[in-house]
């Protein structure tokens, strides 16, 4: 979005000078008489090792210029390797993810199986402020780590890759600082540092068990330092994580999926009472999976009739209205205007379909993990140079176990239509038994396996000058290579043995160029066994195979940067960097054979996706030291960077950043930064190989019986092109083709304002942040869908548009009447997004008589969240949505942490707040209000989730060669909050907690033993 950029930089001095106004007077008597005394640190500051605070300088995450002071501009959060152990945090993800600004976004965890999702099952990245993964750059000691994964959608950095127990800290940036880093940092920046010394060896083992079975998990791991020399330091380390399966059946709040209505006047639930043949209880009224089925779809579809065949139970056969019998099934209860509902003779609501098995208890919420890293690192001084390397090779394996549906349209040569020969099947007659066109739904195992190996090799070497004009100068040359080889093997349902009449004419499973029709079925297509899921392995052997594709990403970054000061200042010495990248990197994913030959059914063809690109960039930062030892004006510093890059593919820019850290006095520090940003497209976006998919036809066109639709715009439109008001044909599907926008996408565009406090009353121990932030991001690179495509052809005052471009229809005289097909989904610049909020971070530290105190408390409040689906000027008529408050984007996230430590003993709590989230603005209907649930009752559905406080405890001793920590997550097994399905976004899938971070483990005890020798 447009904003006068001169205006809010202007910002930056106004918000400094109204604060400085307003608390300087208070805080003058808490002044020092001696102005060179040491500067007072901030709120996110930790306690400095022994070897850092012997450094002169310190370089902060966010620039590259060393301090003397622990001191930045731009908003930070450090979260230490002490409090994950405290916390009983075993991997890196949960030590990210669990942070207050992690918090309130949708954090892609290892709960995403069931959905497809950028860089595979399994992989686990960071989002700040919910901008996307892609918008927050992860680096690891300041250096830009390769993402790693499986399929096309390689994107952000896989946590699982870098393991915990080689963490020193992490520094969470809140601003954008991509002057500083390049693509990617807009939304923020997570610098993981690195254990830079092990003074013995040492083994650590850390173990985390629920209370209930299930989701267990285990690290091991151990280092060993030593030195060669006076001048050369090494680092050997080693872990294994292993994380156990949670299944759907392991706890009561994933085990059944129900509906959540409730009598909009008592209050009493009404979800629909299970009547099903396989119901034990009618009150286990759940809908984990719908199966065992048969769906005369030719009456249901033309005739609007429930011919729906499910089993009786008793043996009971009822035929369908054609005449078609299946033994031991029966047409469902129809009871009200939703088919499959019938209602008691005490006015309850019921259903017969069968929605829940035993075996989907099995299914994985959270699959079993196994990482195995090895790590090693150096620092090795000579010839006054400083050369530091790391090494690291990870291997992770993720295995899903599942279930999905097996549905295909199963023709028959003997129909109520006269013998159409378009519902059997090449070469021969075939008799289904109905008399008609029919969908058996069957269970069908859906299970994964991926393995990724990830290597990295990160080299660093750092000097000086020795001209005399440069002695204060230095210069540091890095370089970074990562690369990722992945696998994934998975069982297919073969289109070419599913029988599926709906995609005749469509495949080409043999590579002939020619399209196939598939054969008629080669299994029993009305076995109970089959249906039921008692003999899925039958109907694996009949219509499965299994695949493997493989997935490379490599990546190579080389930086130079020089650093020093220019000239001298009354307040001091304006320091200045200059530096230049260079960065490539490539993908290459191989899907599996079967997919690439279109030979899958219920998922989409993909061909293999590979590319590359470059970027070259040069980039500098100022320090300009304003004013010290000043009345209201102890400490004031400018500072400014810029950026300027040029990509292969993806475009050129420049970007800039202004910052003011004003110290008015040694209890009162403002700073404020405004930024701009930008993110290139990921490859995937721009090199996606032609993804096949297919979407319900009813799902795609708006002009299906569009005479009986509201929207003028749809109407005038729809009838413009000569389509019936009636129109309802029975096509199968449209065809959706999926590909990179290479030639067309260019950078996103980012700008970042923030303004905040510190305040550090003397001789008190107290430190208080509060920092507000406005992030606007413009040309988001997004990909519609089919259903959008189309419906924003036809659903604007605009007819044509650029929407309708993208998709063809066919003639009103062709064999398939004004049908919608070959729509062209291609990654586009068309989003943008504006986000505004509140950040407090508070420290205090003090002596009692039975130890030291440390409180800390991280909060996070969110104003605004718009998200323009189309970006602004795409297409008239659209308007902007505010998702903030909405399930997934809580108003309010915090956490506490409070110590005590006692000697060798340190005693914590901690607490992790998520706030109410509620569904009713997303909604046409006021979900607060009477709603019809299957048309009988007044109906109030649960669209919101409750705020919840997550508490925990722990001890720890620590003794000359020995320490011991444990405690509980989750003492009062606080369970998460449920929402109805119906208003939860299907994205996000039908249980809140895949987005909310929500606990699902419930309460559970760790410990960690670590051995010193």
């Amino acid at each position: 979005m447009s904003r006068n950029r001169f205006f809010l930089v202007g910002r930056l001095f106004s918000t400094a000078a109204t604060g400085a106004l307003i608390f300087s007077m208070a805080s003058v008597s808490a002044q020092t008489e001696d102005p060179s005394a040491e500067a007072v640190r901030s709120i996110e500051e930790t306690e400095e090792t022994e070897e850092e605070s012997v450094q002169d300088k310190v370089v902060v995450t966010g620039s590259l210029l060393g301090r003397r002071e622990f001191t930045s501009a731009s908003p930070l959060q450090v979260i230490t390797a002490d409090t994950a152990t405290l916390e009983g945090l075993v991997d890196t993800a949960s030590l990210l993810q669990s942070s207050s600004l992690a918090t309130g976004a949708t954090q892609l965890n290892n709960t995403f199986q069931s959905f497809v999702t950028n860089g595979g099952v399994g992989t686990q990245t960071i989002d700040l402020r919910g901008c996307g993964d892609t918008r927050t750059l992860v680096l690891v000691n300041g250096k830009r780590w390769g993402p790693s994964g499986v399929r096309g959608g390689v994107s952000a950095v896989d946590l699982n890759n870098i393991p915990q127990s080689v963490i020193s800290r992490v520094e969470i940036l809140k601003d954008g600082a991509s002057t500083i880093y390049g693509s990617d940092a807009v939304c923020g920046v997570a610098n993981i540092i690195t254990r830079t010394a092990v003074d013995d060896p040492e083994l650590n083992f850390t173990y985390s068990q629920p209370f209930e079975s299930g989701g267990e998990e285990m690290r091991i791991s151990g280092a060993y330092g030593f030195e060669i020399g006076d001048n050369a330091d090494f680092i050997l380390g080693a872990e294994f994580r292993l994380q156990s399966e949670l299944n759907r059946g392991d706890r009561p709040w994933l085990d059944c999926q129900r509906d959540y209505v409730r009598n909009f006047e008592t209050l009493a639930p009404i979800d629909r009472l299970n009547f099903s043949a396989t119901a034990t209880d009618p009150n286990r009224n759940c809908g984990n999976l719908y199966h065992n089925a048969v769906i005369d779809s030719l009456v249901e579809g033309l005739l609007d009739q429930d011919q729906r065949l499910v089993p009786s139970g008793d043996g009971t056969t009822e035929p369908t209205v054609l005449g078609g019998a299946i033994p031991g099934y029966v047409l469902r209860a129809s009871g009200g205007p939703r088919r499959g509902t019938g209602v008691t003779e005490a006015g309850e609501l019921f259903y017969t379909d069968i929605l829940d098995a035993p075996f989907l208890a099995e299914d994985d919420f959270r699959p079993e993990q196994e990482n195995i890293a090895l790590y090693g690192s150096s620092d090795i001084q000579f010839a006054g140079l400083s050369w530091d390397a790391d090494v690291l090779y990870n291997k992770r394996t993720t295995t899903v176990d599942g279930h999905r549906q097996f549905a295909p349209s199963i023709g028959s040569s003997v129909n109520a239509s006269g013998n159409n020969p378009r519902f059997g099947y090449l070469g021969f007659a075939y008799d289904n038994g109905l008399n008609s066109l029919v969908i058996p739904i069957y269970p069908y195992p859906n299970d994964t396996t991926v393995e990724v190996e990830y290597y990295s090799v990160s080299n660093s070497l750092t000097g000086g000058y020795t001209v005399d004009f440069l002695s204060d100068w230095s210069w540091k040359l890095d370089g970074t290579w990562t690369f990722s080889d992945a696998e994934y093997t998975g069982n297919q349902i073969r289109a070419s043995l599913s029988a599926d009449w709906g995609i005749d004419g469509i495949q080409d499973t043999d590579g002939d160029g020619t399209p196939d029709l598939v054969s008629a079925p080669g299994w029993d297509v009305f076995s109970p066994d089959l249906l039921s899921g008692a003999d899925m392995a039958s109907l694996v052997a009949a219509v499965g195979g299994v695949e493997t594709g493989r997935t490379e990403y490599e990546q190579t970054t080389i930086t130079a940067v020089t650093t020093g000061d220019l000239i001298s200042l009354p307040a001091g010495e304006v320091s200045a960097a200059l530096g230049a990248e260079y960065r490539e990197y490539r993908i290459k994913d191989v899907p599996g054979a079967l997919t690439q030959k279109g030979d899958v059914w219920g998922v989409s063809r993909a061909g293999v996706t590979a590319g590359e690109n470059r970027v070259s960039e040069v980039f500098g930062e100022l320090a300009i030291p304003v004013l010290r030892g000043q009345p209201f004006a102890e400490d004031v510093e400018l500072s400014a960077s810029a950026r300027a890059f040029r990509y292969d593919i993806g475009g050129e820019g420049s970007i800039y950043r202004a910052g003011l850290n004003w110290q008015v006095n040694p209890v009162i520090r403002f700073r404020s930064s405004f930024n701009t940003s930008y993110r290139a497209p990921a490859l995937f976006e721009l090199f996606l190989n032609e993804q096949v998919g297919f979407s319900s036809y009813s799902n795609v066109d708006p002009c299906v019986n569009w005479g009986l639709s509201n929207n003028p715009n749809l109407r005038a439109n729809c009838a413009a092109e000569g389509i019936p008001e009636t129109f309802n044909p029975n096509y199968p599907s449209s065809r959706i083709t999926t590909t990179g926008g290479a030639g067309e996408l260019e950078a996103e565009e980012g700008q970042t304002f923030s303004g905040g406090i510190v305040i550090t009353p003397a001789n008190v121990g107290l430190n208080i942040a509060l920092d507000y932030y406005e992030v606007d991001i413009d040309d988001q690179v997004a990909r519609l869908g089919g259903d959008t495509i189309v419906g924003g052809c036809y659903g604007q005052a605009q007819f044509p548009n650029e929407f309708c471009t993208r998709f063809t229809r066919a003639a009103a005289d062709s064999l398939e009447p004004f049908r919608v097909n070959d729509i062209r989904a291609t990654y586009l610049n068309i989003d943008s997004q504006t986000q505004r909020g509140l950040d407090l971070e508070l420290r205090y530290v003090q002596g009692l008589d039975i130890g030291e105190l440390t409180i800390e408390s991280s909060m996070a409040w969110s104003f605004e969240r718009v998200i323009n689906l189309f970006g602004e000027g795409f297409i008239a008529g659209v308007e902007n949505n505010d998702f903030n408050g909405t399930v997934g984007f809580p108003y309010v996230t915090g956490d506490l942490n409070v110590q005590l430590e006692r000697g060798d003993w340190t005693f914590a709590v901690f607490s992790d707040y998520i706030g109410r989230q509620d569904n009713n603005s997303t909604f046409v209907n006021d979900l607060d209000g009477p709603l019809n649930y299957f048309g009988t009752s007044p109906a109030l559905y649960k669209g919101f989730t409750e705020a919840t406080t997550y508490h925990g405890a722990s001890v720890q001793w620590e003794g000359d060669t020995w320490t011991f920590s444990g405690g509980i997550r989750n003492i009062f097994d606080e369970a998460p909050p449920v929402v109805s399905p119906a208003v939860v976004t299907t994205d996000l899938g039908n249980f809140p907690l895949n987005a909310t971070s929500h606990d699902a483990l419930g309460r559970r005890a760790f410990v960690t033993i670590q051995k010193r020798f």
